[in-house]
């Protein structure tokens, strides 16, 4: 009887050994099984950004060089970005002029020196995302350049004495004449409309922004800078632009921004000013918002290059600056509409506010019965 349960018991335990020599089996399978499924998807995933970084370096993007020809300064190197859906034959040919087929043009500038960094900067999956969205949505082209600098970053030209203003305008005014021949070749060559430029500068890029257009008002439609530290005097025929201004209270040219935007006002400018609490020399998510509010406003009186038949709307874009929808306290970021607002601001402190979509994005919108309590 013992024997028999003992060769029972033997049975069994070789039978479980068995067992689980198979579960140790198929566990190393799975595991084969599981290390192969990680192997295919992680070549799956290198190919599938392989194929995405082609797809983005085949991106419509197409480089111009304007060389210098002053000693102390690089050449300058242009970017076009062509809008999705623009016809692109012989693009780039410079031997025949072929009509236009974008709306217009959105420029972006940085502070960027380097040719190969400014190029990201007006791709797909570069910085300006939504800009790119934005160019794409309203049959726009892209442009960028290098920085081509020739600007004094520590002092506004409201400060300067005469003779150096004087000298200080002279010298700039070579380096605007260098990009000005770049961009019209730039414009040529992609048949791009010269006129009704629209720009966004940060930082560098602002410097250059609003000096050019300070100097070259007829090439621009509308400008919007952000923390550009220094600010170039007020000039005449800078009030046939739509300007934006935005800073930070705590960015170093703050003091000078509002100078400059105080000046434009009593010059006859159309310019919205803003600027963000505790927000040094950067950007941000609210700036962002309200720069494409503010080009979606533009973009609505903005001539369509594209369209012989296009005709403006009953009124101008400076209508509603001159008549605003909203009005806002730069110092508050708060904004009211038109017939209550004197009652809770100075007038040194207002700025208009021509829509609901830009007040919004601006600050924080009240309406009387809100400020009451």
């Amino acid at each position: 009887m013992v024997g028999s349960e003992r060769g029972r018991f033997s049975q069994f335990s070789k039978t479980s050994r068995s067992l689980d020599g198979i579960k140790r089996k198929i566990l190393r399978i799975v595991l084969l099984m599981s290390n192969c499924f990680k192997i295919i998807l992680c070549v799956v995933s290198q190919y599938t950004l392989l194929i995405c970084s082609h797809a983005s370096s085949n991106e419509e993007i197409y480089e111009l060089v304007e060389p210098t020809k002053l000693a102390s300064f690089s050449d300058i190197t242009y970017y076009v970005r062509l809008p999705k859906g623009r016809p692109d034959e012989n693009v780039g040919r410079a031997s025949s002029r072929r009509e236009v087929s974008v709306r217009g043009v959105l420029a972006l500038v940085t502070w960027g020196t380097q040719p190969e960094d400014v190029r990201q900067n007006v791709a797909e999956a570069g910085r300006f995302k939504s800009y790119v969205k934005f160019a794409d949505k309203h049959n726009l082209a892209l442009i960028i350049w290098t920085n081509f600098k020739g600007y004094k970053t520590a002092v506004s030209g409201d400060v300067m004495d005469a003779d150096r203003l004087k000298a200080y305008e002279k010298s700039y005014s070579q380096r605007a004449r260098e990009w000005k021949n770049g961009y019209k070749r730039l414009c040529r060559r992609y048949s791009l409309p010269e006129k009704n430029l629209m720009i966004y500068g940060m930082s560098g890029g602002g410097q250059m922004a609003h000096r050019l257009a300070l100097q070259e008002p007829d090439y621009f439609f509308a400008v919007h800078i952000h923390v550009n530290s220094s600010y170039d005097a007020i000039r005449r025929d800078g009030e046939q632009i739509l300007w934006l201004v935005t800073t930070g209270t705590r960015e170093y040219g703050y003091p000078a921004g509002v100078r400059f935007y105080r000046e434009a006002l009593s010059r006859g400018y159309n310019m919205i000013f803003r600027a963000e609490e505790n927000l040094r020399h950067a950007g941000s998510a609210e700036t962002e918002r309200t720069s494409l509010a503010f080009f979606e406003y533009c973009i609505k009186f903005l001539p369509d290059a594209s369209n012989p038949k296009w005709r403006p709307p009953p009124v101008d874009q400076f209508y509603l600056m001159k008549y605003p929808t909203y009005i806002g306290d730069y110092l508050n970021s708060e904004a009211f509409t038109r017939e209550v607002a004197p009652k809770y601001m100075e007038p040194e402190v207002m700025v208009a506010l021509p829509n609901k979509d830009i007040a919004e994005a601006w600050g924080t919108v009240l309406d009387f019965e809100e400020k009451r309590l």
